[in-house]
């Protein structure tokens, strides 16, 4: 069969969500309303509809779809399964270069990853498949298509997903994004506020109405960050209403503190982003982050305030290292977890937890999946995590029939951190002690259907997934 025979315009889906990559992109904050997108190879064009509804300003191209739209700069250039449609590696890095050359901020790159679909009924072309419909897909390993990346761009990416990798071109943004998605998911307090009386219509306003969106944003700063904005933090239409006011931005950050910002909110602020930072930095260190010694003046300005020094800041992250290279410390922190109601310890000695939880760990916990995590990037798919730090290594399972009082997961992801390595394989099981793992009430009737279970089966009581 010849080259002429692959049709690559037939793998370009029909959406009506975002795409996964660009869903990724939206939810860890690259792509955001006022920053350029542009789609490199956008198919049918479902993506740009999906983000300019939104606000985004977005653009593509498409050999076959679009093939006189011109190619443009953007801030995020989306290169999102195009690799893996094409049959000849050397045009592949040429689309590659083409994507990375346009793109003034960030690169997001995804294809198709070994084990993510069964090879059943597909007949090898090269180095991929054909398929029935007479289209080509390479399924590239995790590090096969790590190291591409690197060798054309000579950037190190970031993964976000299995298959799915960011490229920044600042190592700054680079570090602020680790430092966020490392934080995990902490929505902000600023847009919960009380509906104000109606104002009278002769009165002028009071500062604290008239100012109200500024204070709206220094308060969500600090409820956040654990310490007040600097001028250059807040959104410049913050600016633009002081300056209208005639307020400084001194007299607004007073009105904040006069609008009340809750002491102890703000005092968990501090701590939880002390704690962030040093997880941050800690699994930097570990993973000889290139980018690690440009923190952009935002983070510097936290490290500051939060420990005084540089060097302080380094020694402390240091201490969670070592944790780290002591399994015993980190099988004590699981079982702190675990009594804390924070997931399941299973027969074998493995923590079993909500994905959604992972957040609420102690330190070294969490450096230790963000150490999986920095090799696989994250999974979209609502899913459980296995840590097992005697083996070393971290299994995600995505889970189906969430509400069912037994989800079901068909495979698993391991992350296999002695070889650095990622696995993805079917993996069929239950999920027996949902309760634990989900933290639910000790009188639930979760918890009843379980123990009704385990009273026929006495080989579930220790299991917390089992196999079907």
């Amino acid at each position: 069969m010849t080259d002429a025979t692959v049709h690559r315009h037939r793998t370009a889906m029909v959406r009506h969500t975002l795409s996964q990559p660009m869903s990724l992109a939206v939810r860890h904050g690259v792509i955001r309303p006022g920053v350029t997108v542009f789609d490199y190879g956008c198919g049918q064009g479902d993506d740009l509809r999906a983000l300019a509804a939104a606000g985004v300003e977005a653009l593509g191209w498409d050999p076959h779809f679009a093939p006189g739209a011109p190619r443009h700069e953007a801030e995020i250039v989306n290169l999102g399964f195009v690799l893996n449609v094409i049959e000849d590696s050397a045009e592949r890095v040429v689309a590659l270069k083409g994507a990375w050359a346009l793109a003034t901020r960030v690169l997001v790159v995804s294809v198709m990853i070994v084990g993510a679909v069964p090879l059943d009924g597909l007949r090898q072309f090269g180095d991929g498949y054909l398929t029935a419909r007479g289209t080509f897909q390479k399924y590239f390993q995790q590090a096969e298509l790590k190291a591409i990346l690197t060798q054309v761009t000579g950037v190190e990416p970031v993964a976000l997903a299995p298959g799915i990798f960011a490229l920044f071109r600042s190592p700054e943004e680079e570090q602020d994004f680790l430092l966020d998605r490392r934080r995990g998911r902490r929505a902000s307090t600023s847009a919960y506020r009380a509906d104000r009386p109606a104002r009278n219509a002769v009165a002028r306003p009071q500062l604290a109405d008239r100012i109200a969106t500024a204070t709206d944003a220094i308060a969500g700063f600090a409820l956040e960050r654990g310490r007040l904005p600097h001028p250059d933090e807040v959104a410049s239409d913050v600016h633009d209403l002081l300056a209208a006011e005639r307020v400084s931005f001194a007299r607004a950050i007073e009105a904040s503190h006069d609008a009340g910002i809750d002491a102890d909110l703000f005092a968990r602020a501090a701590s939880e982003r002390r704690d962030d930072l040093l997880v941050h930095q800690a699994l930097n260190i570990l993973n000889r982050s290139r980018t690690a010694a440009r923190p952009s003046s935002s983070m510097v300005r936290d490290i500051r305030q939060h420990f005084g020094s540089q060097q302080q800041f380094g020694e402390q992250a240091l201490e969670y290292l070592h944790a780290l290279a002591d399994p015993q410390r980190t099988v004590t922190a699981m079982q702190r977890a675990s009594d804390a109601g924070l997931g399941a310890i299973d027969e074998d000695g493995r923590l079993v937890i909500d994905s959604e939880r992972v957040a609420e760990l102690e330190g070294v916990l969490r450096c230790y999946v963000g150490c999986a995590l920095y090799l696989s990037g994250e999974i979209e798919q609502e899913h459980i995590v296995r840590l097992d730090p005697l083996r070393r290594r971290t299994t995600l399972f995505p889970i189906t029939g969430r509400r069912q009082p037994f989800p079901e997961t068909v495979t698993s992801i391991t992350i296999d951190l002695k070889r650095q390595d990622v696995i993805i394989r079917d993996d069929p099981r239950t999920l027996l002690r949902k309760a634990d793992v989900f933290g639910m009430a000790r009188r639930s009737r979760q918890r009843s259907i379980e123990g009704e279970r385990r009273s026929v089966s006495s080989d579930d009581a220790a299991k917390v997934l089992s196999r079907l």
